[in-house]
């Protein structure tokens, strides 16, 4: 006879006086016999929703708040990087008229500048070109002379953008900078890797870039501007001036250009190929060699 134990208390004297003790019989399987076989209790399992709240533990709680939490960071940063702005977002809301493409006699800087102050409707009313940006020009000197004591604050000489609109037929980033200190905007020119941010911060808020050799206006909703121009101040390099872009090369020292190349995306490293076929060389470039290569990018 081989006992069967359903307890831990099986063996006790209490179960031996109260005849509790239950066997098998492994002889004789007749169920006449006195020793019916048993099957053993079955196991209930239990649902997590069917245990209450007071019967789990306080570590299990406790690691249970820990998983949470950690299903939630996680959770929280792959949301953050999945809605991480890229710049080519930024592409589908570049205004491209079709009128401005036609010709490369278009002044793009100009009507980029005409939109930012009167808006696109009227720019796509316009009938003759050539006649309203020659009125716009002379409008344009007007608020640069009733604006003399912000251009003299901010070091920008009236005589010579007043001659860029008089007498050139395209105006300059200086102009276009001259005239968004005046109209109190918040202008990010952006160009190969390289920004500046002109104007005072206090009015609208604008981007302007070179694609292909002329420049962009885009017509985004405010988020996604100020979304752009974080990005851009991240990742690309901000010119020292709108004028002189990068100072002489012994107001920097070699860390500060290495960042700046890095930034403009140009190698820090001058590669010498290997002899018959072997590895080459990589040599890092000199003080010089690194204000060259950002020279030559401005």
């Amino acid at each position: 006879m081989v006992p069967c134990l359903y307890n831990a208390y099986s063996f006790t004297q209490e179960n031996f006086d109260n005849k509790s003790i239950l066997c098998y019989s492994t002889i004789e399987r007749n169920t006449s016999s006195s020793f019916l076989p048993l099957l053993p209790k079955p196991m209930v399992i239990k649902k997590m929703d069917d245990i209450p709240a007071s019967s789990v533990s306080s570590s299990d709680s406790d690691s249970d708040s820990d998983s949470e939490s950690l299903s939630s960071s996680a959770s929280s940063t792959l949301q953050n990087k999945v809605t991480k702005f890229h710049p080519d977002e930024i592409s589908q809301y570049a205004y491209n008229n079709i009128r401005i493409g036609e010709s490369s006699n278009i002044d793009s800087l100009l009507w980029c500048l005409y939109i930012m102050m009167y808006g696109v409707e009227k720019y796509e009313m316009i009938e003759n070109h050539y006649t309203e940006s020659n009125r716009f020009k002379f409008e344009l000197i007007e608020i640069l002379r009733e604006n003399k004591t912000i251009l003299k604050a901010n070091k920008v000489k009236l005589n010579s953008v007043e001659d860029t609109l008089v007498h050139k037929p395209f105006i300059t980033l200086e102009t276009i900078h001259a005239v968004v200190l005046c109209k109190l905007f918040s202008l990010c020119i952006i160009q190969n890797r390289k920004y500046y941010d002109s104007g005072s911060g206090s009015g609208s808020v604008f981007v302007i870039e070179k694609v292909k050799g002329r420049y962009v206006l885009y017509i985004a909703p405010t988020p996604v501007i100020v979304e752009y121009i974080a990005y851009v101040r991240e990742n690309y390099w901000r010119m020292e001036s709108i004028s002189a872009p990068i100072r002489p090369i012994s107001a920097y020292k070699l860390q500060d250009l290495i960042d700046i190349s890095v930034k403009l995306n140009l190698p820090t490293v001058n590669v010498f190929p290997g002899k018959f076929g072997s590895m080459g060389i990589e040599k890092r470039k000199t003080k010089p060699e690194l204000y060259e290569s950002i020279c030559r990018c401005l």
